[in-house]
């Protein structure tokens, strides 16, 4: 059985089917792109993302032959209403993208750019083969042959900073330090041009990069679709106006 959409929304039809999720998560010990749904009574599945698609049943017997079956109506129904099709080529697609602690705000980018048709790179989802994210970073963008071209970093208000004459009754919500110091890694690297900075309401942004444009969001990171949109295009990206239609949703 194969599945080519996002694990948002592979969750969502496990639950339209009639079961409970006990769990669901991204398999990062094994390969990139590889997530695991628990459900009650049922066992589990892997869904192989990315060009595979593949949906494996890790135990046998009624109840998962019941699954099998529920999930093939679903999956049934999606293809007909499914995602308009991108580009086979995920190099020209991928985006890297640098986040905080916002684990709510980051599956939500995540959707985002899967409904847009493009591949995000997220450490926390690949094997990571034992890299830091500096590390990735410099894998990923810091030389000639990098494979991305575009970065987006997620500023959640993560941490509580102020000026030393200000005081701490001055403290205001801001990003994580080593987020602010992979932004700089990801515009030295990509330029200005091919990095989007997507900031959540009320986060203090750095002092120290004027003359950066902020794409704001207070609930929904789907709020910055359209400037985003924008964003990605001018970098050359070439989207299908029914993906972008679908992001939306």
């Amino acid at each position: 059985m194969e599945y080519k959409g996002t694990f948002e929304d592979l969750k969502n039809m496990v639950c339209k089917a009639g079961y409970e999720i006990i769990e669901a998560k991204p398999l990062s010990h094994n390969s990139p792109e590889v997530y695991q749904i628990i459900i009650l009574d049922a066992g589990s599945i892997n869904w192989y993302g990315g060009s595979s698609g593949k949906i494996v049943f890790q135990s046998s017997g009624p109840l998962q032959e019941n699954l099998k079956k529920a999930l093939a109506k679903h999956l049934g129904k999606k293809s007909k209403t499914s995602s308009p099709k991108t580009s086979s080529n995920t190099s020209d697609k991928k985006v890297f993208v640098v986040h905080g602690h916002d684990a709510a705000a980051l599956e939500q980018l995540e959707l985002t750019l899967r409904r847009l048709g493009l591949e995000p790179y997220i450490l926390q989802n690949t094997s990571g083969n034992g890299l830091t994210i500096i590390e990735a970073l410099e894998k990923e963008i810091c030389n000639p042959t990098r494979s991305t071209k575009f970065g987006i970093v997620l500023l959640t208000p993560d941490d509580m900073g102020y000026s030393k004459s200000d005081g701490p009754q001055k403290a205001q919500p801001r990003a994580r330090q080593n987020v602010v110091l992979e932004m700089g890694m990801l515009i030295s690297a990509l330029s200005r041009k091919n990095v989007a900075i997507l900031i959540k309401q009320d986060v203090a942004p750095p002092s120290d990069i004027a003359g950066i444009i902020y794409l704001p969001f207070k609930n929904h990171v789907k709020e910055t679709v359209p400037k985003l949109v924008i964003r990605l295009m001018e970098s050359g990206f070439t989207l299908d106006p029914a993906a972008i239609s679908y992001a939306f949703n």
